[in-house]
C-alpha cells in the first residue's frame, strides 16, 4: 500500500468544494464532518437518501432480523429459567414491513441531516472527466458536469461471486436475497463462515431453518481474534444443524425441489458428501465497487485485488482524490469506513491526521457473539 503523503494544499476550508461519491456510512460521515468544517459539500449516491449499502441492504437490516432472532432464542432459553412460552407464529409479511420501516426511518433521518448541514445532495452516479471534474447522470436523466477542489471515493463493494458456485436457480442467494425473508426453508446451505454468513444463518436457524456452514479455512471469521471467535464458534454449534471447516463446495446444481451440494474436505464424513438443501446463501466476500467510469482519467491507481491504493491519510496517487471504506480494503465494516471518511475529510481540509485500523480488526466477532449471547 503506498505509504507516500500527498499533503492537502493549505487553503482557507470554506473555499473548498468537496465531492462525496457514495452516501454509505463512509461516505455520509465525510460529506457531514467536510461540511461542519466549513467546506461547500456535494454527495452523490443512487439513492433516494444516504444510507448505502449498509443501511437499505446490509448492517441496518440485518441488526434488525438479528434483533428478532436474539428474541425468539431468549423465548426458547426462558423455559431454563421457569417460564415457557408456545412456539412463535411467525408473520414474514409484518417482519418484512417491520424492518424496511426502520430502513426508511433511518435513511430519511439521513436526508434531514443532509439539508440540515445546508449540502447539496445529488441523486445520481458519477464519473470522471478528470481528477477534479465529475458527470453525474441524475436520476431524472438529465446530466451535470461540476468541477470540485477535493473529491473522496466512498463507492462500497458488492458481494462476491465465485464462477464455479453460479447457478442460475431462484434458490439461491446472496447477502441482499436473503435479508428478501421471502420464506423460511427447511434447509439452508451458508457458503462462507465469514460475518455476515454468520449473521443471516443466526436469523434463519432463530426462525427455524436447519442451517449448514461450510468454510473452506480452518476457523470461522477469518482475521478475527481467536479467542473472540471461539466462544462464538460455541454457541453458533447449539443453534446451527452443522459447521464444516476446511471444506469446500465442489459444486451446485439443481436437484428437484432443492440444490444438491457436493463438498469436498476431511470434515465430511462420506454418507454426508452429497446433500440437498432448500435454499444455498453463497457469503464468500465481498468485492470493490472500484470500476468507476472515468478513474483512469486520474492517477488514482487499483491493486491487484482491484481495491483503490491509499495511504494513511485515504489519499490515493492523485493529490486530488481521497478513497476510504470497502472500496481501499479490509476490514469492510460500516464503524472502519466512518472512520476513513473522518480522516479523509480533516485531511481535505488541511489537517495532519491518519487512519488507524486496529480497533476494526476483531468488530465483526465481537459484535456478533454480544449480539447472539
Amino acid at each position: 500500500m503506498n505509504q507516500t503523503l500527498n499533503q492537502a494544499t493549505p487553503e482557507a476550508t470554506e473555499k473548498l468544494h468537496i465531492a462525496v461519491v457514495g452516501g454509505g456510512p463512509g461516505g455520509y460521515a465525510a460529506a457531514f464532518l467536510a461540511a461542519d468544517l466549513g467546506m461547500q459539500v456535494t454527495l452523490i449516491d443512487p439513492e433516494l437518501n444516504p444510507g448505502g449499502v449498509c443501511l437499505y441492504r446490509g448492517c441496518i437490516p440485518s441488526k434488525a432480523l438479528l434483533h428478532v432472532a436474539k428474541l425468539i432464542e431468549e423465548s426458547r432459553q426462558a423455559k431454563n429459567w421457569g417460564i415457557e412460552f408456545p412456539a412463535p407464529t411467525i408473520d414474514l409479511a409484518r417482519l418484512r414491513t417491520w424492518k424496511e420501516g426502520v430502513v426508511k426511518k433511518l435513511t430519511g433521518g439521513l436526508g434531514q441531516l443532509s439539508k440540515q448541514r445546508h449540502l447539496e445532495y445529488i441523486q445520481g452516479r458519477a464519473a470522471f472527466e478528470n481528477s477534479t471534474t465529475l458527470r453525474i447522470s441524475k436520476a431524472d436523466s438529465s446530466e451535470a458536469v461540476l468541477s470540485f477542489d477535493r473529491v473522496i471515493i466512498a463507492t462500497g463493494s458488492r458481494p462476491a461471486i465465485l464462477p464455479a458456485l453460479k447457478l442460475d436457480s431462484p434458490r439461491m442467494m446472496d447477502s441482499s436475497g436473503a435479508l428478501n425473508l421471502e420464506d423460511i426453508p427447511g434447509s439452508l446451505l451458508v457458503v462462507g463462515g465469514g460475518y455476515i454468513g454468520l449473521e443471516l444463518g443466526s436469523v434463519y436457524a432463530a426462525l427455524g431453518t436447519r442451517v449448514t456452514v461450510v468454510e473452506m479455512l480452518p476457523g470461522l471469521l477469518p482475521g478475527a481474534d481467536r479467542d473472540l471467535v471461539l466462544p462464538l464458534h460455541k454457541r453458533l454449534e447449539k443453534m446451527f444443524e452443522a459447521i464444516l471447516l476446511n471444506t469446500t463446495v465442489a459444486s451446485l446444481k439443481e436437484d428437484g425441489a432443492g440444490i444438491r451440494a457436493s463438498f469436498e474436505g476431511s470434515a465430511v464424513a462420506e454418507k454426508d458428501r452429497d446433500k440437498v438443501f432448500d435454499r444455498v446463501l453463497v457469503s464468500v466476500g465481498r468485492k470493490p465497487n472500484s470500476e468507476i467510469p472515468g478513474l483512469e482519467n486520474t492517477r488514482a491507481q487499483l491493486n491487484s485485488r482491484g481495491f483503490i491504493e491509499v495511504n494513511k491519510q485515504l489519499q490515493t496517487a492523485d493529490p486530488s482524490i481521497f478513497a476510504i471504506g470497502d472500496v481501499v480494503g479490509e476490514p469492510m465494516l460500516a464503524h472502519k469506513a466512518m472512520h476513513e471518511g473522518k480522516v479523509a475529510a480533516e485531511v481535505a481540509s488541511g489537517m495532519k491526521r491518519a487512519a488507524d485500523w486496529r480497533p476494526y480488526r476483531s468488530y465483526a466477532a465481537g459484535h456478533l457473539w454480544r449480539t447472539l449471547r
